[in-house]
């Protein structure tokens, strides 16, 4: 298998992130349009994973560029899972926020961010408008 390259977000990225968004379910950013938004908002930071230029796996955050950071976003392609990918994007993301300390929520990779050195909380996702 070819080899892994980790790159900060550039705006031709935007189409393969959303292909791979729609591979793993996430029909929020389908649209290459919300992709770049995403990628290119103040504050954030976002990494993709590229295999023979093709976009294999990405990471967003959001940083105060001081303390506090949030991991919004982390995916890697199911046929290249168990890589070692989402690894480099998350250290990748983090560093790219120049914060201490980063939170996240998931729903179901528990065992992934449980290898990274940590502190279990609890938290929510809130619709305040809604």
């Amino acid at each position: 298998m070819s080899s892994v390259e980790i790159v900060p977000f550039e705006e031709w990225h935007a189409a393969g992130i959303a292909r791979l968004s729609t591979a793993v379910q996430w029909p929020s950013l389908a649209d290459p349009a919300t992709v770049r938004a995403v990628c290119t908002a103040p504050g954030s930071a976002a990494y993709v994973a590229l295999v023979d230029d093709a976009v294999v796996g990405w990471a967003q955050a959001l940083g105060d560029g001081v303390l506090q950071s949030h991991l919004s976003f982390v995916a890697v392609h199911p046929a290249h899972r168990r890589r070692g990918i989402a690894r480099l994007l998350t250290v990748a993301t983090f560093q790219a926020t120049h914060t201490v300390r980063m939170d996240l929520i998931t729903d179901g990779a528990e065992a992934f961010y449980e290898a990274f050195e940590h502190r279990r909380m609890h938290g929510f996702r809130i619709y305040p408008g809604a």
